[in-house]
């Protein structure tokens, strides 16, 4: 079982950062640079609750086979040093998911709404985006970090 399930936590991490890599440092710099910014945009926010989904289902089954896999070998307090990150990245995935950018695209559908167009409410409304995005942003880096220390020290505990 072990060697099993240690390739399992090894792959669906590489999934897991490898699709938030391509995403935020591939998809979206290039889609703003070649399509214009409303546009690159649009497309953007689009393809961001399949990369949430992405991350929910990948991480799912790389903490859920890390944890099987240190319970398995009597867990050692020095296997917290993988699960803490990426518990945080579960936790970060699923906020992202199901709280952040469902929140992001209500006010994007609300400011496009005609009756605020040139009004005050639409610039609260986007400075509300503006924050959010910055969120956004800010959560997805903390994301990468994480998930490339993870893949940086994963094979040390699966030995």
């Amino acid at each position: 079982m072990g060697p099993n399930l240690s390739n399992v936590v090894t792959i669906s991490l590489a999934l897991w950062v490898g699709g938030l890599s391509l995403f935020a440092l591939v998809v979206t710099p290039v889609s703003f640079r070649r399509l214009p910014k409303e546009e690159a945009g649009r497309y953007v926010g689009i393809l961001f609750p399949a990369v949430d989904r992405w991350a929910v289902i990948w991480g799912t089954v790389a903490l859920g086979s890390l944890l099987l896999v240190f319970l398995n070998r009597h867990f050692a307090p020095r296997s917290l040093v993988m699960e803490i990150p990426m518990g945080v990245m579960f936790l970060l995935s699923l906020h992202s998911a199901y709280i952040l950018h469902p929140q992001i695209q209500d006010l994007k559908r609300r400011m496009a709404l005609p009756e605020y167009q040139g009004t005050a409410h639409l610039d609260k409304l986007r400075f509300s985006f503006g924050r959010l995005h910055r969120r956004s942003v800010q959560l997805h880096g903390l994301l990468l970090v994480l998930g490339w220390f993870s893949l940086g020290v994963l094979p040390r505990f699966l030995r």
